[in-house]
């Protein structure tokens, strides 16, 4: 009986071995298919020349025909000196989860993309465009990762702009809030199109009493200017979405 048991025992534990060790490879696998990912969309990003339209003086430093031809879902791309956001902003048309666990050339990976749903326009014409991002661990510090950077108050005045470029357009963004929110959508909670919606999610930002909220106090924001809401995701914290805020300061 004794030997049975240890017979079964021993078949146990081979399993749950086996299973890590698959589970640590596909863990691996799948943080070396990001960072290829990653590196792929910064290769093909780069422009000899910046891309520049006839008649207009604005430069495009990235190559969105290149990347556009891996995924024509590519139509922005993010930066923040810096930090390690550098990268391409997607949107699906047909699903608003695909990029949660998809990289931005489409492949199955944990990180996913940097990306926007269809609440929002792709030409940042909306008051409120919000952009989602994982936060990885710290040992795959990529995708939103250094956000969470930000509840550090010298962080925040230190990389307060942020850039987005899209094939025509180039728009600067300066931080002026950096708070621990819930985990609402935030295009279906508020109606930005009325001006009293939008002043009442600017107060819900500065009603932030999460003692990791900070606040910058050199940017002025009113319900009648463009904002960009970078949101990410807080560990141990299902119900919790981290949100770095940025008024449109300049279009090009």
């Amino acid at each position: 009986m004794k030997k049975y048991i240890r017979t079964i025992l021993t078949a146990v534990f081979i399993v749950i071995a086996v299973g890590c060790a698959v589970w640590l490879v596909r863990f691996y696998m799948d943080e070396a298919e990001g960072a290829q990912a990653n590196e792929r969309a910064l290769t093909e990003a780069e422009t000899e020349e910046p891309q520049e339209e006839p008649g207009e003086s604005v430069e495009i430093p990235i190559d969105f025909a290149s990347l556009q031809q891996t995924n024509p879902d590519v139509y922005a791309w993010i930066r923040i000196e810096g930090t390690n956001i550098d990268y391409p902003v997607v949107q699906s048309g047909q699903d608003n989860t695909f990029y949660l666990d998809h990289t931005w050339e489409g492949a199955e990976a944990a990180q996913g993309a940097i990306f926007t749903q269809t609440y929002n326009q792709k030409n940042f014409e909306d008051y409120n465009t919000v952009i989602y991002g994982h936060r990885m661990s710290d040992s795959n510090p990529v995708m939103f990762h250094d956000l969470l950077n930000y509840m550090d108050k010298e962080y925040l005045h230190s990389h307060q702009n942020v850039t987005i470029y899209t094939e025509q357009h180039v728009f600067t963004y300066k931080v002026f809030a950096a708070v621990v929110y819930d985990d609402r959508l935030l295009p279906l909670s508020f109606n930005f199109s009325e001006e009293s919606q939008r002043q009442e999610f600017l107060d819900s930002v500065f009603a932030s009493a999460d003692l990791r909220s900070q606040f910058a106090d050199n940017v002025e924001v009113t319900a009648q200017d463009q904002i960009l809401t970078l949101s990410t995701c807080i560990a141990g914290e299902d119900h919790h979405r981290f949100l770095v805020e940025a008024v449109l300061t300049d279009e090009k």
